[in-house]
């Protein structure tokens, strides 16, 4: 075989041979790295705040909302995301970066960990107080109704990665 004959023949190959593709389904409330890069830098957390439910606006929820201080990010924060995201033109919101019925918004970051701290305590004491509920409702004498809390708490924050094998 020729030395011209083994590259055409090599180059056949890597044609013939078939290309790998993966497909994952594209997260709509995803907000670019340089964003969360540059709020970060400035102390500020991002999050998504419902405005509108069932074509409605939400007026309570954005209002406990900002009662624990988040401020609606404008369009000049955030110009990269202008093709991912509109801004709201008109109604009670106007001027926010939205997508769908959520819109942007910050609040510093320490004051939303210590607000992600508390609602976590706050889950804790409760699932405290339903095991010790259960257990002094529980009486060892019944054995046809025994109670045992074998349930199991699992968090998962984000998309679990995936790979092709």
């Amino acid at each position: 075989m020729t030395r011209n004959e083994s590259r055409m023949s090599n180059q056949r190959e890597n044609f013939e041979r078939e290309e790998e593709w993966s497909f994952e389904e594209p997260d709509a409330l995803a907000i670019p790295e340089a964003v969360k890069e540059r709020f970060h830098a400035e102390n500020l957390a991002l999050r998504w705040i419902r405005v509108s439910f069932r074509g409605q606006d939400d007026y309570t929820n954005v209002g406990k909302r900002q009662q624990e201080g988040w401020v609606f990010v404008s369009p000049e924060e955030v110009p990269e995301m202008a093709i991912s995201s509109f801004v709201r033109e008109d109604g009670r919101y106007e001027g926010t970066v939205s997508r769908g019925d959520l819109a942007l918004a910050k609040m510093p970051a320490k004051k939303a960990m210590a607000r992600q701290k508390f609602y976590e305590n706050k889950a804790n004491e409760m699932m405290d107080a339903v095991n010790s509920q259960l257990m002094n409702n529980s009486d060892s004498r019944l054995a046809s109704m025994p109670v045992t809390n074998s349930s199991r708490s699992v968090v998962t924050k984000g998309r679990q990665p995936s790979f092709q094998d």
